[in-house]
């Protein structure tokens, strides 16, 4: 993603230590491991996985790649946005190009020589193109909203926050304006992805690690 600034918060530590304990033998021997982190809109699912990758990079010495689920949206930002003023029911699952995401993270566990992956920029609004090579890179994590459908990664953590407990980070973050239409739509997100926390290895919520 372009436009989208990321902060490694250390208030993720125990979180990520959590993960890196439950995963060293796979991160240390397999010969590439992949993460996805999802939850909804503001549960700072994009936090965690900025410092997951730092960590690991840090704690362990390999090399990591950062997927945005966000880059494989059909439309650029506010394209889709005006695709869902014309119709609210355009918003969900389908929006987003998940069997792409999947095929590009299989490539990138198998080793393929080159991934042309999609990439956004917000300011612009367009969709450009990033090239990677993985065989530069010992892992790979994956974040977004819906995430927890993707068939290739090892193990899936969820933060379990929903729109209505991160308004408050939302207001914070001010990259969508909180307004009626913008809470319906991720109201509707909360439908679709509430219990997708089924699909999880991990869960994340105020309440601690399950």
């Amino acid at each position: 993603m372009i436009g989208d600034k990321l902060t490694y918060h250390s208030n993720y530590r125990k979180v990520t230590d959590k993960i890196m304990s439950r995963l060293n033998k796979e991160l240390t021997t397999k010969a590439c491991v992949c993460i996805a982190v999802g939850g909804e809109s503001g549960s700072g699912k994009t936090s965690l996985a900025h410092a997951l990758h730092l960590d690991i990079e840090k704690k362990l010495s390999l090399k990591g790649f950062l997927f945005h689920a966000d880059d494989y949206f059909i439309r650029p930002p506010k394209d889709n946005h005006n695709k869902r003023l014309e119709d609210i029911g355009n918003v969900g699952v389908e929006e987003v190009n998940l069997d792409v995401l999947d095929e590009h993270i299989r490539m990138f566990i198998n080793k393929a020589d080159l991934i042309e992956k999609p990439l956004i920029n917000y300011n612009e609004n367009y969709i450009s193109k990033e090239i990677i090579q993985p065989s530069g890179y010992d892992f790979c994590i994956v974040e977004g909203t819906y995430v927890m459908l993707l068939k290739e990664p090892h193990f899936k953590v969820f933060i379990k926050k929903t729109y209505k407990d991160t308004m408050a980070n939302r207001q914070r973050r001010a990259r969508d304006l909180i307004n009626a239409f913008n809470e319906n739509v991720l109201e509707i997100e909360h439908h679709i992805i509430k219990t997708h926390s089924k699909l999880a290895n991990m869960i994340v919520s105020d309440n601690g690690i399950e």
